[in-house]
């Protein structure tokens, strides 16, 4: 059977983490602490496959805005209600009810067209207006989520981190009828440049137009920081019939990809009742054994996921993320050294994706073997140098310094974890423990000595120590 990707999306496997997950604010920013308060809403959602899907079927549309792939972060979050925002600079969030309420893949490109019109009209200056006053610290919140990565393990992370109150992120992000008219024809004008159609942004919009008569309350928050006209939706339609690209079809491998996306988060984010009834047992495409193979391990039918996970692998050989998934299985289900070689054909198969890279790592510090720490450290190492903003990452890589008696990098280690977690006087004490042992002037001293510094700021980046 034919391998289910585009090409494109195989090129990325390749070179997954080629240039990481850049820091979304400063380092001064990412030091600061969130109050539990702003711990409790939307969640940001860490997986290795998600990730470069959105990314596969988003850089296009950003090199038609005369955006860079390196400058643009996209990020899923784990929230039941149809939206997606832009924020914080070129930063994209998806939520996964959209993806899971969107009918096609074409539905899907065309907000992130939308918003990606925001982004290229300069929409975002308000953002920071919005900033001001008592809820500023829930939409940080959300920012500094995206960067401080404070769990790990599970399936490449499908990682809890902390996120914004929806208020005061509607207060924040929130666009005038002028911004989005400006947006839509932004971003019907990146679509035709990529020979993609307009007509999945209207049918999305059709979807949201009757909730402008609901209450604000019930109203998706799409629908409250993106004022809907029927005005607005007939002209954009109208530009959309009037494009040579109309009827065009989707790229190809992007239906199977969107596909592979929606099972996926279906498996793991919905009831098992309600993911077998949308792929019965009498499903055998890679979708449904996909979403089944996470409907049942959440029902703890261990056996029956790792049947399903296992024929998976036996038919696409050469798919990274369904040995991950195996990897996953085995290694949640407490069989630590058989999730390894289902890991390390995984990292095989995506050498840079630093997601996979820690998972294996994990696994292999689990199982407390002194001659697996040295390949414990190799991965960890690379898989921090491709995404610094990993806290689980920095800190199973201070374990594995530790057993190897590297007492410095295991300080330093530590130091960039808690950094990461605004803990600062943790990552100061860290610090200091690194400087006496790294070689004076050395590329590591040196990051101590930031850090060191980095930690003695108050909260508007003054020194508190004269």
């Amino acid at each position: 059977m034919k391998h289910p990707f585009a090409a494109r999306f195989r090129a990325r496997i390749a070179a997954a983490g080629r240039a990481g997950m850049a820091a979304v604010v400063s380092a001064a920013l990412l030091l600061q602490p969130l109050p539990a308060a702003a711990q409790s809403a939307p969640t940001i959602v860490r997986d290795a496959e998600l990730e470069a899907i959105i990314r596969t079927i988003s850089t296009p549309i950003f090199e038609a805005a005369g955006l860079t792939e390196e400058s643009v972060h996209t990020y899923v979050v784990h929230d039941k209600s149809l939206n997606a925002f832009v924020a914080g600079g070129q930063n994209v969030f998806v939520h996964t009810g959209l993806v899971m309420a969107a009918d096609n893949v074409n539905q899907l490109i065309g907000v992130i067209a939308h918003e990606t019109g925001h982004i290229s009209g300069g929409h975002l200056a308000r953002f920071h207006e919005g900033l001001k006053g008592a809820s500023a610290v829930s939409i940080l919140g959300m920012i500094l989520g995206a960067a401080a990565i404070a769990a790990g393990g599970g399936d490449a992370g499908m990682a809890v981190l902390m996120g914004s109150q929806q208020a005061a992120q509607r207060l924040a992000l929130s666009y005038s009828r002028t911004q989005e008219a400006s947006a839509d024809q932004a971003g019907l004008k990146f679509l035709e440049a990529t020979g993609q159609s307009g007509r999945g942004l209207v049918s999305f919009f059709e979807i949201l137009g009757d909730q402008e008569l609901l209450y604000t309350a019930n109203q998706d928050p799409y629908v409250r920081s993106h004022p809907l006209t029927r005005d607005r939706i007939n002209t954009l339609s109208a530009m959309v019939e009037a494009s040579p690209y109309r009827d065009a079809p989707n790229p190809p491998g992007y239906d199977d990809l969107f596909a592979r996306m929606k099972a996926k988060m279906w498996g793991y984010f919905q009831p098992p009742a309600s993911t077998l009834s949308r792929y019965p047992v009498g499903d055998n495409s890679l979708y449904a054994r996909y979403a089944r193979a996470y409907a049942y391990n959440k029902m703890q039918e261990f056996e029956k996921a790792l049947a399903e996970a296992q024929a998976l692998n036996a038919e696409y050989p050469d798919d990274p993320y369904l040995w991950e998934l195996t990897g996953f299985l085995l290694f949640g289900n407490g069989k630590i050294r058989e999730s390894i070689p289902p890991f390390r054909r995984a990292v095989e198969l995506a050498p840079n994706e630093p997601l996979i890279l820690t998972q294996l790592s994990q696994a292999l510090l689990a199982t407390e073997d002194p001659e697996l720490n040295d390949e414990a450290i190799r991965h960890l190492e690379l898989a921090n140098r491709l995404d610094r903003e990993s806290p689980f990452g920095w800190y199973q890589l201070a374990i594995a310094y530790h057993r190897a008696g590297n007492e410095p990098m295991a300080h330093l280690a530590s130091a960039e974890r808690f950094a990461l977690i605004g803990r600062r006087p943790e990552a100061g004490m860290q610090a200091r423990a690194a400087l006496k042992g790294l070689p004076a002037g050395s590329p590591n001293w040196i990051r101590a000595q930031d850090i060191l510094v980095t930690s003695n700021l108050d909260e508007d980046g003054k020194p508190t120590i004269k």
